[in-house]
């Protein structure tokens, strides 16, 4: 009884877990800091309904970490890479939804590859981190 639900819930690592909360964090200040109207905190020209996607974005990908459901991450990745990518097709046009600049095309799609980039990482530890074997020689 543990097929389909062991795939569906693969082991996320603690190092690639909490990679993925800092990134839904930063995916829910850019979107908080595109709705505050002070313009040094725009960094990323980022219309309302752009900036509120990114926040259900963050909050479904925060959920996923918390659930380890690397599915639901790679999707969220998925998602904001195709958003980003229709900012730069619909570059030319004025769609209400898409409106914005191609930074905001670029931090859609940077991070969208950022939290698949994540998971196919894993919990990769750099060589210096590793413990070595100490021992009596």
């Amino acid at each position: 009884m543990t097929g389909r639900r062991d795939i569906s819930r693969a082991r996320l690592e603690p190092e690639t877990r909490r990679r993925s909360v800092a990134l839904s964090a930063v995916t829910a200040a850019s979107a908080v800091f595109a709705l505050i109207d002070y313009d040094p905190l725009k960094l990323v020209p980022v219309n309302p309904a752009q900036a509120v996607t990114l926040l259900v974005l963050a909050l479904i990908a925060l959920t996923g970490t918390l659930l380890r459901l690397r599915a639901l991450l790679f999707g969220v990745g998925a998602v904001m890479i195709v958003v980003g990518l229709l900012r730069l097709i619909t570059y030319g046009e004025w769609f209400e939804q898409t409106a914005g600049s191609v930074g905001t095309a670029a931090l859609l799609t940077g991070l969208g590859m950022a939290f698949i980039g994540i998971m196919l990482a894993g919990d990769q530890t750099p060589p210096e981190r590793r413990a070595t074997p100490t021992g009596p020689d």
